[in-house]
Parts: structure tokens; C-alpha cells; sequence
């Protein structure tokens, strides 16, 4: 499959803009942006996945400890 690897560098700058997301108290909100990741896992972008996952967890452990549970369930929904 090709990928548009201008469409997927965009995509993943726009999820970690979006990051604070993760840190909001519904969680529903945080759900949308893990679904909106596993986008780029979806379309082969395997590695910008990986590192944004990564990216995401450190945001989360460093500005939002309380919800750094949260985000685990909600990768491990996902895979």
C-alpha cells in the first residue's frame, strides 16, 4: 500500500498538537485521540505510530500523572 508521506508527517503533527487532549477529564476525548493514532498504524505508518505513542506517554506521565492509567487502558483497548 502507498502511503502519502505528506499526508502522514501532517496527520502526526496534528496529533501532537492535540495532545493536551489526552489530558482532559472526560475520557471519552482522550478515546478520539487514540483512535485518530491508530490511524497511522492503520495506513502502515508504523513507525510515526510507535514514536507518537511513545510522545504521548511521556506527555501524559509528565503534565497529567493522574490519567497516565487512563491512557494505558485505552492503548491496550486498542491494539
Amino acid at each position: 500500500m502507498l502511503v502519502d508521506k505528506k499526508r502522514v508527517r501532517a496527520y502526526y503533527r496534528q496529533l501532537k498538537q492535540d495532545m493536551p487532549d489526552l489530558c482532559h477529564e472526560w475520557p471519552e476525548v482522550a478515546e478520539e485521540w487514540v483512535k485518530k493514532a491508530q490511524n497511522l498504524r492503520l495506513v502502515g505508518a508504523w513507525y510515526h505510530y510507535k514514536i507518537l505513542i511513545r510522545k504521548a506517554k511521556e506527555y501524559v506521565k509528565r503534565n497529567c500523572p493522574c490519567y497516565f492509567d487512563r491512557l494505558q487502558c485505552l492503548l491496550k483497548q486498542n491494539e
